[in-house]
């Protein structure tokens, strides 16, 4: 299974589960098989697809297209010109349908207490907390510039109109968060899916990274997150508020420190790069228990069936976009006896040719192969 809907993750269904196991979980599960072509899932249909999302999305605002089905946008310049635009005219509740505001409602302990006995559901919930916001943002003089929270209510405001323009448009329906830099508001986007949105203000950032893993955070999911937990000893990002800036830096160098210094306390810098094509094409097969590549001639095979679809994906975008690449990136993954290893290089890219690829990709790995260079077995 290489992707699972909201419903069926309701049910304990993950991906890379084979679909007996899924089926026994969740007995209702329905599997749409996708096409097929070299052997692999062929995900052309779907490449396609976020090619249409992102040209609806680019008419709104800036974007850096992140994967097949995320981007980023900077909504600074829209923003901007949507107050302009609106002068005195207030923003109802109406015009968020689908927004949360985390950290709203706030609530007295004794109206936490009457919430959690009336066991509130979570659009009333949601529209209390909209409101709530609403009503407390400040109206700026005449002359002077808007809050930060009034900003990220246009913002809110724009990625409404821009979600609802995705589905009229493709028929695709999408989730957003709203915050004042990527990593917030890729954590918002997380919060309330599907189909919704969330705004993260600032003063609700520090009781959200108090119960929120450090692995949940863009770039702390792999081995700098794991380095964190052990090297200091804790699970939550907001944990690392008791570190001062030269203790990180010591632990985690000089940039790093800084960096993990501010991320903590919801401030981070890295700007939107205009980008609505893919920095690199790439293409990869796993081969799970049983299915594990064996021989010499069976990694020969797959290696060239990744070729044969790079081949083609590579010639599609030299014509479509104008661009030719330039390095070949060999990355495998091997199971150990005790972890799972990694390793990866690269190469010059010669030409758009699946044997030249696949020979030149051999030669960068067949070192990895512990049962020899003579010998048939891998």
């Amino acid at each position: 299974i290489i992707a699972v809907s909201y419903e069926a993750r309701a049910n304990g269904v993950t991906r890379n589960m084979w679909v007996d196991d899924a089926k026994n979980l969740c007995p209702d599960l329905q599997v749409a098989r996708v096409r097929e072509s070299h052997g692999k899932a062929d995900l052309t249909y779907y490449r396609e697809a976020s090619v249409e999302v992102i040209e609806v999305m680019s008419g709104f605002a800036v974007i850096e297209r992140a994967s097949i089905d995320e981007a980023y946008m900077d909504l600074t310049a829209a923003i901007q010109q949507r107050l302009k635009n609106m002068a005195d005219k207030q923003i109802d509740s109406h015009m968020l349908r689908t927004t949360y505001i985390q950290g709203y409602p706030q609530s007295s302990p004794e109206q936490e207490a009457s919430a959690k006995d009336a066991a509130l559901d979570k659009e009333e919930q949601r529209s209390r907390g909209l409101q709530q916001w609403l009503a407390s943002l400040p109206v700026p003089p005449l002359g002077e510039q808007s809050s930060a929270e009034l900003q990220l209510t246009v913002g809110a405001l724009i990625v409404e109109e821009m979600r609802a323009a995705v589905e009229k448009h493709t028929g695709f329906r999408c989730s957003a968060g709203i915050s004042h830099n990527k990593v917030l508001a890729k954590l918002a986007c997380g919060l309330n899916k599907p189909n919704r949105q969330t705004v993260l203000p600032l003063d609700s950032v520090t009781e959200l990274f108090n119960s929120l893993p450090i692995s949940k955070i863009r770039n702390l999911g792999g081995k700098l997150g794991v380095s964190i937990t052990e090297t200091l000893g804790i699970e939550n990002m907001g944990d690392l508020t008791r570190f001062s800036q030269a203790h990180l830096g010591q632990q985690f160098g000089e940039k790093t420190g800084q960096w993990l210094y501010d991320l903590c306390r919801g401030i981070e810098f890295e700007v939107v790069k205009p980008r609505q094509l893919p920095k690199s094409i790439g293409c990869s097969k796993n081969f799970p228990g049983k299915t594990s590549l064996a021989t010499k001639e069976q990694v020969q095979y797959w290696l060239h069936q990744l070729a044969l679809e790079l081949e083609e994906r590579l010639t599609k975008d030299r014509e479509v976009n104008g661009r030719v690449a330039k390095l070949l990136t060999v990355g495998v993954r091997q199971l150990g006896d005790k972890r799972q290893s990694s390793f990866s290089r690269c190469c010059a890219l010669v030409r758009y040719e699946a044997t030249k690829l696949s020979s030149d990709s051999f030669a960068i790995i067949k070192s990895l192969n512990t049962a020899g260079n003579h010998q048939a077995a891998w």
